[in-house]
């Protein structure tokens, strides 16, 4: 099992050299400049054509603006497709913990629920695609969304500082916005979702082809201090909730568990073009399976769902660097 492990983390890294080495390109601060550029005029061409949101969902949108990440529930959002959405998805979280106790994960952090259990519960995957969600997600963007589907992921409890535990942000797009659905109760010992609202020395710059990606003494020692109650929010809550964030502008974690193990649903979002597009597909669905899932939604989510065959040429012949 270590070999394999080994030479899978190997075969990965040698298919993400082409995205990185990209990556480092766009960095460049007069490649960057100008992108920026474009990607707000962009932004100011479409701003007349955003949705008008009730006002519930602009406080959704109006916390992302100013803190990163804002908290509500299943309960409160009241969404159509909720109830078959909590049975199936309870329902693989509960196979997944039975599986996990008896010892099935063991060496492993977090195991990612496939493509073929997924594929049999498609509602999961369509969940987010309703107009409602994509209208607050395309205000916070203020561009077209782009959905990246989801990751479905069972975190156990170790306390181990690895992977997306530590501190990073996202960088497959400027903006994105992330939507987490917790299948168990979350307190601070269950690894809950932390947001960092400081910034740090090397915070804005990338590190290579990413941002620098930082234990909590790693990032403490940084800020030359202990982080306090309010330079986190720490995304605790009972079973159902839901949380909108920005995991591109703001440093994030999953703080480690280390009392019980915790089963969430990932949704992400980005807009439908992308900064780097070769880092969107990170997810365990094959083209074909993306397809078969958006051959039953709306127009409008099919478009979110089939984004990449907008993408410029140039940005399709990076290969994609798939996890």
């Amino acid at each position: 099992m270590k070999q394999e492990t080994v030479r899978y983390r190997l075969a990965r890294r040698v298919r993400s050299l082409p995205a990185e080495t990209v990556s480092r390109l766009l960095g460049m601060p007069r490649i960057s400049r100008r992108l920026n550029e474009a990607y707000e005029t962009a932004r100011a061409s479409y701003r007349p054509r955003l949705p008008k949101l009730p006002a519930l969902d602009m406080e959704i949108v109006a916390g992302l603006e100013k803190n990163g990440v804002h908290i509500t529930s299943l309960d409160e959002l009241r969404l159509p497709g909720t109830q078959a959405l909590w049975t199936s998805a309870t329902e693989i979280a509960n196979t997944y913990s039975l599986r996990a106790s008896a010892g099935e994960f063991a060496g492993e952090y977090t195991v990612r629920v496939g493509a073929d259990d997924l594929m049999r519960h498609p509602h999961i995957v369509g969940w987010p695609l309703q107009d409602r969600i994509l209208d607050i997600v395309e205000t916070y963007l203020g561009l077209p969304s782009a959905y990246g589907t989801l990751n479905f992921l069972y975190t156990l409890a170790d306390g181990r500082q690895v992977a997306a535990r530590r501190w990073h942000r996202d960088l497959e797009d400027r903006r994105m916005v992330k939507v987490v659905v917790y299948l168990h109760e979350v307190d601070m010992d269950a690894g809950p979702l932390e947001i960092l609202h400081c910034s740090f020395p090397g915070s804005d710059a990338l590190d290579g082809s990413n941002f620098p990606i930082l234990t909590q003494e790693m990032l403490e020692q940084r800020l030359g201090t202990t982080l306090n109650s309010g330079d986190v929010t720490t995304c605790t809550g009972k079973a159902g909730t839901v949380i909108f964030t920005d995991v591109a502008r703001r440093y994030h974690r999953g703080r480690p568990a280390i009392a019980r193990d915790r089963c969430a649903l990932f949704y992400n979002f980005f807009s439908r073009a992308p900064l780097r597009p070769f880092f969107c597909e990170r997810h365990v669905f094959s083209p074909g399976q993306i397809r078969e899932l958006a051959a039953d939604q709306s127009a409008r989510a099919r478009d979110c769902m089939l984004w990449r065959s907008n993408v410029p040429l140039l940005a399709r012949l990076v290969p994609s660097a798939r996890l």
